[in-house]
């Protein structure tokens, strides 16, 4: 129910709130999310990163998993599965293993790490061998909540950042 100016306004502070983070100044290689609906926008997040000469990826659904590929303009997006942009099969293609800090969108999150998406757990194989603290998600303060059920194919973040700042950190 957020307007479009609540979802940039928002986005725009929770970008900010990411900029601060030690994993995102160290990060030589980021991984975005071509946000759906109403989920935190990352144009802002993607603009800094090549102004800071960072390298940045983008997933592209490959029949049960996400492969990662290096974007360095958005036009490089297409609508893809789900109708979700994605980019192009032809430009350079990274191991996940190699992805500094993942940014990852989420329906919620609770206080634990755990990330509620949309049921289809292509983040969740994807992320199983990424240690917890490259893992950042991006939430709107209201999506954080109390308690979120996970099993052992849920995998954690490492830090949750909102617009009024940290919701949760592995570090606290």
């Amino acid at each position: 129910m957020l307007s479009d100016d609540e979802i940039k306004q928002k986005s725009l502070l929770i970008s900010e709130n990411l900029f601060r983070l030690d994993s995102f100044k160290l990060a030589k290689r980021i991984a975005l999310y071509s946000p759906i609906l109403n989920e935190v926008r990352t144009n802002q997040v993607f603009l800094k990163s090549i102004e800071l000469e960072k390298e940045v990826y983008f997933p592209r659904v490959n029949g049960s998993s996400l492969d990662f590929y290096r974007v360095d303009d958005l036009k490089q997006l297409k609508p893809g599965k789900f109708g979700v942009l994605e980019p192009e099969c032809a430009l350079f293609k990274v191991d996940p293993q190699q992805i500094d800090l993942f940014v990852i969108p989420g329906l919620a999150f609770d206080h634990s790490g755990n990330r509620l998406g949309y049921g289809k757990g292509y983040y969740d194989r994807t992320l199983i061998n990424i240690p917890v603290q490259n893992r950042a998600g991006l939430s709107y303060s209201f999506q954080i909540l109390s308690f979120i059920p996970a099993n052992e194919n849920d995998q954690k973040v490492g830090v949750v950042v909102t617009e009024l700042g940290i919701a949760f950190s592995r570090r606290n």
